[in-house]
């Protein structure tokens, strides 16, 4: 009983918590309207209850006017109150629909930007676990239309309250056991509705990862970078298949939850009905007896079923905001994440231009919920104006080298600093501005060549003359050439008049916006995969020419290029395992001259 209870209070308190976040979410996308449909909503909630005793007050008029006691002229004044209320009602009542759908429409564009701004700032460590992805589901899942809606039931919430408050004002100056007839109506439609949200979250919560995987089979179906591989092997019908399936499943699942929440609004029906009749029996015995006036009959009747009906949207509404805050408990839970890079509260920027370069001392990272050290009592000095390979087999740990000096983690052990800053100290987001880094997996941007290459400064005024500069050294030039807007010619086939590009075209875009953004460090992490070798070459000796005091770090595979470093440093294991130039390395006779050997093998 007591763990019942608790649990109770933890979930109020989770609501209140919620629903406060979300009327703050509310405010901060338009204070404005969210104060005008206050006042309108609940001028508005005034109208029917006003409409009730002014219909009252007719019919008793109309009583008198049979007895010749009173004229027409006499009713005038209730004609007149009653037209001006139907006709405010109405007029807010569409006003309101209608803004409605722009007011909702804010909020969600606002949630959106919220759930957006965090999800691509978040470090990169939650990315290694499956619950997270689970959480940017759910997360993503509702904020298109709940935090709207929520604001919005809070709103009608109110005016619900209003119309209450009056209409059950009515019927106690007549009898209290209709206020609590209608009252006890609406406390047991609130429960059974109640029981039914919580089952319906539960349900959300635990087919989450089910969904998640049929959405991304869906994805494998129709995203244009899977086609070929799909066509190739024959694999739709097997993807469709297994989609099929879960999708099935879900659905079986589904149908069985929506069939108990029928049951319950069956139920509900029949409470509504049975109060509302016996409301009825009330006002006949107490009509027939003389007690109540034919306005008060009419009165009751009114009163008490706006009563009943309003009681039942305020039910609903509680069950709509318990639903809704329940819900977007994900997705406030969500913003809430807290960073696993901590910034420091006065960070130390990396000095202009850089003193010294970089080092690596005895540095040791793993992975969270990794098997071992990916890097492991590192030691790497690479100093300006030098340009620096980093070779070795996949998993060796050379990506995850450029991950630390980017500060995407931090070790767990060891120094790294940057211009003589160890980057514990500094803002990541400040240091990043000083790396422009071009990663195997780099994004093909489906836009326009001159954006394409500003993304490199996103931050500056575009400059084409420095767009044609960057283009220029990363031998793509002719990409702008043979297309007829120029830089303003559309690349990918996403959009209408762009044009498609091969891998090695994308390739030499990337590295032109890794020039134009001109930064103190260039990272190449197997930035040339799709390039032939002579293509590759070429483009690894203008990156050294172009070096001209910055600190340049180049990943590839290909020994025969990156002979052109300064210095190679070959990991393995998360170590040096060797470093030196290429001359150097290969007179050593180790681990490095046998791999070139054996890829100069294939060329001979």
């Amino acid at each position: 009983m007591e763990m019942q209870s608790r649990t109770k209070r933890k979930r109020l308190e989770r609501v209140w918590k919620n629903l406060n976040m979300g009327m703050e979410l509310a405010w901060a996308a338009s204070p404005r309207s969210l104060m005008l449909y206050s006042t309108l909503g609940i001028i508005h909630a005034a109208m029917p209850p006003l409409g009730v005793w002014l219909g009252a007050e007719l019919v008793n008029r109309i009583a008198e006017a049979r007895l010749h006691q009173i004229t027409l002229s006499d009713m005038m004044p209730i004609l007149v109150g009653l037209w001006l209320t139907a006709s405010i009602q109405r007029a807010l009542g569409a006003y309101m629909s209608y803004g409605r759908n722009l007011f909702v429409r804010r909020v969600q564009l606002e949630a959106e930007r919220r759930l957006l701004d965090k999800a691509s700032k978040v470090d990169l460590g939650h990315f290694d676990h499956s619950n997270w992805h689970d959480r940017l589901s759910r997360a993503k899942r509702d904020v298109s239309w709940r935090p709207g809606d929520l604001t919005w039931s809070v709103l009608g919430l109110s005016g619900n309250m209003v119309t209450i408050v009056l209409m059950a004002s009515l019927l106690a100056s007549l009898h209290y056991l209709l206020v609590l007839l209608a009252l006890a109506a609406s406390f047991i439609s609130l429960l059974l509705e109640s029981r039914v949200n919580s089952k319906l979250y539960e349900f959300f919560y635990k087919e989450t990862p089910e969904e998640r995987e049929r959405e991304y089979l869906g994805d494998l179906l129709i995203q244009p970078r899977n086609t070929k591989e799909i066509r190739a092997n024959v694999l739709a019908d097997y993807i469709l298949g297994r989609h099929g399936k879960l999708s099935e499943d879900l659905f079986r699942q589904r149908a069985m939850m929506y069939r108990s929440g029928t049951r319950v609004a069956v139920l509900i029906g029949l409470v509504a009905g049975t109060t509302l009749a016996l409301a009825y029996v009330f006002v006949a015995i107490k009509g027939s007896s003389g007690a109540i006036d034919p306005g008060g009959v009419v009165l009751v009747i009114g009163a008490y079923a706006s009563v009943l009906v309003t009681l039942s949207q305020v039910s609903s509404t509680f069950v709509a905001v318990d639903q809704h805050t329940t819900f977007l408990d994900d997705y406030f839970s969500f913003l809430a994440i807290e960073p696993l890079i901590q910034i420091p509260k006065n960070p130390v920027p990396v000095p202009t231009p850089l003193p010294e370069g970089i080092r690596f001392e005895n540095v040791t990272f793993s992975y969270p919920g990794g098997d071992g050290p990916a890097v492991e009592g590192l030691n790497l000095t690479i100093g300006k104006n030098e340009l620096v390979a980093l070779v070795g087999q996949n998993g060796a740990g050379k990506s995850t080298i450029i991950k630390l000096l980017l500060r995407f983690y931090d070790a767990n052990d060891g120094v790294i600093t940057v211009g003589g800053v160890d980057l514990k100290k500094t803002d990541p987001n400040i240091l990043r501005y000083r790396f422009g880094v071009l990663f195997q997996d780099f994004m093909n941007y489906e836009l326009s060549v001159r954006e394409n290459v500003m993304m490199g400064r996103p931050e500056q005024t575009p400059d084409d003359e420095k767009i044609r500069k960057a283009l220029k050294d990363s031998r793509s030039e002719w990409l702008v050439e043979k297309m007829p807007r120029g830089l303003d010619s559309k690349v990918g086939r996403l959009f209408e008049g762009g044009h498609d590009l091969s891998g090695g075209e994308w390739q030499r875009l990337a590295l032109a916006r890794l020039m134009y953004r001109d930064a103190d460090i260039w990272i190449l992490d197997e930035p040339t995969s799709s390039l032939d070798p002579e293509a590759e070459a070429a483009i690894f000796a203008e990156l050294k020419a172009n070096l001209h005091g910055r600190i340049g770090i180049v990943i590839s595979h290909r020994f025969s290029t990156v002979r052109i470093a300064d210095r190679i440093a070959v990991i393995d294991g998360g170590k040096i395992s060797e470093i030196g130039s290429h001359e150097q390395l290969m007179g050593a006779n180790g681990k490095y001259a046998k791999l070139f050997e054996l890829q100069a093998k294939g060329y001979r």
